[in-house]
């Protein structure tokens, strides 16, 4: 059955100006653009959907997140509004008490930020012992780069006084220098602690996934990531997939430090260009180091100075030679990478080791492959000059501008906090850069990430470097064409064009003709995924 849409604006992202009247789908592939009366012509007794005036445009293209962490806006307390250590106390009691939570389970908060908190510091163990000291109790960081325990979970966790930091993370400690005091910095810090809280939470996964996709279909995105996948992650998506619960397209990345090669091998069936019920691998993923806004992040020049001393820098989190293998197992094995960077020096590090790596490849086709920069905060234009060479695609979190670019001016200093996120730089190199939101740090809203990198100003009112702006059309660009290009689907997804899949995103007003402050609240009315309704609002 032929479906002909008609009576709306259609952004069909092959050309700033192009435009068409009316669009036919048929077996879930548009099959059809042009003028009204040529498309009825062509659709003969097709279903007539009237737009009544809304803009239909390509379904958005998430570049990087981790869907398998939008539970969280479900199963947590949503602590990002908490100005200090007793608002959090109270919320995470209001929770419990609301979700009736025993002590075989696990009270879990989401978002807190220490530089919007009246105390300016981490909350810590004792913090969280005035919530329960029965029931173990974690709080995460808005970078997810960080996380609090208390103690009834430091001790089910097996973390003691004598328990060495990981590699490329971090534990705190009591002012004795050993004993833990809840506070774990980067993923290889914060993995064992996640170890015992996901059993606890004893959660139905296939009754939740329709609620975290519903976190990206009201959105209007149809392409979405798992962006750090474990071996469990990949074990519940290829479940999901078999079941026919994917109602959009879900790309996975198998994380540095897990068993990537048995997840390679035991769902095979999903390593492959094409989807199975939804979902695939669309290569490997690896971590340079940690969050600007948790002064984690790995410089070339120090931070302005904080508790940390003179000098400081951040950290990388893992050594050349490791990141050299890593990387030759993904360019030898044709896999697409992604790699964290949101320092300079860390970009420093993933340019110079995939470099060498790529050279040293006998993959004939390496130079296909589009390693990814992912998050690219504090990148500078010589690196994005160097990109081109080795076919690289920046992903840029252009959120943070507005979010934590006033942190960023505070850590960095106005030169280096006000270029942040500079998607121009990225386009005078003839790059093709893509937005995300790291979902869950932020909701998927792919709008509020354009509208970021054409304003360009903070909470507080700062106008950050103007050079780096950019218009709203190469914004858009950024968040349909080019995603679809990241991931290697251009020829499917990403513009209106016959023969592509009828991905949609129906708008109530077309973002190109709003004004641009009302560009981040864009409201979506339905998303459409191959040419059915998938979410409507």
């Amino acid at each position: 059955m032929k479906k002909l849409y008609f009576n709306g604006d259609f952004l069909p992202m092959t050309g700033e100006n192009d435009t068409f009247e009316a669009l036919v789908v048929e077996d879930g592939i548009i099959a059809f653009t042009g003028s009204l009366d040529e498309a009825r012509a062509f659709a003969g007794d097709a279903e007539q959907i009237d737009l009544d005036g809304a803009c239909l445009m390509p379904g958005l293209i998430d570049p990087h997140s981790h869907i398998s962490g939008s539970n969280q806006y479900v199963v947590a307390a949503q602590i990002e509004n908490c100005k200090s250590f007793d608002e959090i106390v109270g919320a995470l009691k209001e929770f419990a008490e609301r979700n009736n939570i025993g002590e075989d389970s696990v009270i879990m908060g989401v978002g807190y930020d220490q530089n919007s908190l009246a105390e300016g510091r981490h909350p810590n163990r004792h913090v969280l012992d005035q919530v329960s000291t029965a029931t173990p109790v974690v709080i995460t960081h808005a970078s997810s780069h960080m996380l609090v325990a208390n103690t009834k979970l430091i001790e089910l966790t097996g973390l003691t006084a004598g328990t060495p930091d990981p590699e490329g993370g971090r534990y705190g400690r009591e002012d004795d220098g050993v004993t833990p005091d809840g506070y774990c910095e980067e993923p290889g810090a914060m993995w064992p602690v996640f170890g015992i809280v996901q059993p606890r939470q004893k959660l139905d996964m296939d009754k939740l996934i329709i609620e975290m996709q519903n976190v990206y279909l009201e959105h209007g995105i149809t392409t979405c990531q798992e962006g750090a996948t474990t071996g469990d992650h990949a074990a519940m998506f290829a479940g999901f997939a078999k079941k026919g619960l994917l109602k959009m397209d879900v790309v996975s990345y198998p994380m540095y430090g897990e068993d990537v090669d048995g997840m390679l091998e035991n769902f095979a069936e999903f390593d492959s260009h094409e989807y199975t019920g939804h979902f695939r691998f669309g290569g490997l993923k690896m971590f340079f180091d940690g969050s600007p806004q948790g002064r984690t992040a790995w410089m070339t020049e120090p931070y302005t100075p904080g508790d940390e001393g003179e000098g400081y820098c951040g950290y990388g989190t893992i050594s050349d030679d490791d990141a050299y293998d890593f990387m030759r197992k993904a360019i030898d094995g044709n896999y697409q990478l992604l790699a964290h960077t949101n320092g300079d020096a860390a970009a420093d590090q993933y340019l110079r080791v995939y470099k060498r790596a790529l050279e040293d490849s006998p993959n004939p086709n390496k130079h296909e492959l589009h390693p990814v920069m992912v998050h690219c905060q504090t990148a500078r234009r010589d690196q994005y000059e160097q990109m081109p060479e080795i076919h690289m695609i920046p992903t840029i979190f252009t959120n943070h501008i507005w979010y934590w670019a006033d942190v960023h001016l505070k850590n960095f200093g106005p030169e280096r906090g006000g270029r942040v996120s500079a998607v121009r730089d990225a386009l005078d190199f003839g790059l093709r850069p893509t937005f995300h939101t790291d979902c869950p740090v932020l909701r998927p809203n792919l709008f509020e990430s354009v509208w970021c990198a054409v304003k360009r100003v903070t909470k507080n009112g700062v106008q950050l470097d103007e050079s780096q702006k950019i218009s709203v059309y190469e914004g858009l660009e950024c968040i349909t064409k080019n995603g679809a290009f990241q991931y290697g689907e251009e020829d499917r997804k990403g513009t209106l064009e016959v023969g592509k899949l009828a991905d949609f995103c129906v708008v109530e007003h077309n973002p190109l003709k709003v004004d641009i402050d009302d560009l981040r609240d864009l409201k979506v009315l339905k998303t459409i995924k191959e040419g059915e309704i998938v979410w409507e609002a």
